[in-house]
């Protein structure tokens, strides 16, 4: 098949800035090129160090730019938000798919896939015939979703990263085509044989047991609740947490009031909470094979999360929260779950101690065949053609 591929118009395919998404892409563009499957094109913002990458120069995935960030562009996308005030998306989203569109237009494609961008749907339905499928990585397209009917109707189906996820879009109560694909992992990145951080270097010592907090620092992602189960451990004195990420992707922990109000707490406990601030996502296995127990406190559904597949492809036991995707990531590993909507602090507490005072018992978690990058890759072209193969 010809394939067009739309990104979601902030951060750039090859993954050079890094975003989870876009890695996800890379790998199945990986995959074409090995296996050599379909002839697809890439509709992504640019940034100069795409360049530098060999993927641009490949024969079956090819590489087409929006510029969006010169004071032009940004006019020019801020004068159309003027123009069309009442679009689905952001003005600076919109603005990227007219310019994706323009040079899509041109050419005819067998299928449309939208990454993390189902609403665009509305508008190409309108203007070609070309089948879409929405690839969706969060919980965008629900009941509550705003024109979830025209969304519907404008897809001929949803690749979903978690059964969770589509649960949600069936429940609109439409029908559709809703498949499952799980998000892969590079498992030669992720593997016992990483090279550690040491423990020593970051304030640890050899007999600490190090409680691990990775992804952004927001209040939705239940940090705070674990700094507090912390603070409940302070008698507890071989029990450390170290948190690993900033407020953003790429972003530092600096200048956020929510940090700074952690990073406070932390300071009254003084040599047993650590940050480190943003990590570049290759580094991220050489802080989690220092630890000895991963904990994901979300409290929010999760449409994933890829946080605790991490963790477990390290070895580690997780403690997470009980709703949404993340139970998926965890069954036949070695885990506890508890309830989001409890006693946060005191459920942790009890859960990091279970684990310390019984480690040996919640050893052995290993990453799981259905979530290697090989694995999602297959399963992601397999289940487009599914899709379209059924195409009403």
């Amino acid at each position: 098949m010809k394939i067009a591929i739309l990104t979601s118009g902030i951060l750039p395919v090859p993954a050079v800035q890094g975003g989870a998404v876009e890695n996800l892409i890379d790998f199945y563009l990986e995959y074409n090129e090995q296996h050599q499957l379909h002839d697809i094109t890439v509709f992504s913002v640019y940034h100069p160090n795409v360049k530098k990458l060999p993927n641009i120069r490949s024969t079956s995935n090819h590489y087409v730019y929006i510029k969006k960030h010169s004071i032009f562009t940004r006019l020019k996308a801020k004068l159309h938000g003027k123009l069309h005030p009442n679009e689905y998306y952001h003005y600076q989203l919109e603005y990227f798919f007219e310019q994706a569109y323009k040079k899509l237009a041109k050419h005819h494609y067998d299928l449309i896939i939208l990454e993390n961008r189902p609403g665009y749907a509305i508008k190409l339905k309108e203007r070609l015939n070309t089948p879409i499928i929405s690839h969706i990585h969060t919980d965008i397209v629900n009941i509550d979703l705003p024109r979830a009917v025209e969304v519907i109707k404008a897809n001929e189906g949803f690749i979903c990263v978690s059964e969770y996820i589509k649960k949600r879009i069936l429940d609109i109560g439409l029908p559709t085509k809703a498949m499952v694909v799980y998000n892969g992992l590079d498992e030669k990145k992720f593997s016992h044989v990483s090279k550690c951080i040491s423990r020593q270097a970051l304030g640890f010592n050899n007999d600490d047991f190090v409680v691990i907090y990775t992804g952004r620092i927001v209040p939705a992602k239940g940090v705070k609740e674990l700094i507090q189960a912390i603070q409940l451990l302070q008698n507890e004195s071989s029990i450390k947490l170290l948190i690993v990420g900033g407020n953003n992707y790429g972003d530092s922990v600096s200048n956020n009031l929510y940090i700074n109000e952690l990073q406070a707490m932390g300071q009254q406990m003084k040599g047993k909470i650590f940050f480190t601030g943003y990590v570049p996502y290759e580094m991220l296995p050489a802080y989690l094979c220092l630890a000895d127990v991963a904990v994901m406190p979300s409290q929010i559904n999760e449409a994933l999360g890829m946080s605790s597949i991490e963790a477990t492809a390290m070895g580690l036991p997780v403690i997470a929260t009980n709703d949404g995707g993340l139970p998926e990531t965890l069954i036949g590993q070695k885990h506890i779950l508890i309830d989001k909507n409890g006693d946060l602090p005191t459920l942790l507490k009890k859960a990091i101690l279970t684990i310390h005072k019984n480690y040996f018992d919640y050893q052995g978690n290993y990453l799981e065949n259905r979530f290697t990058k090989e694995v999602y890759s297959k399963s992601f072209f397999y289940n487009i053609q599914r899709i379209k193969e059924n195409e009403k």
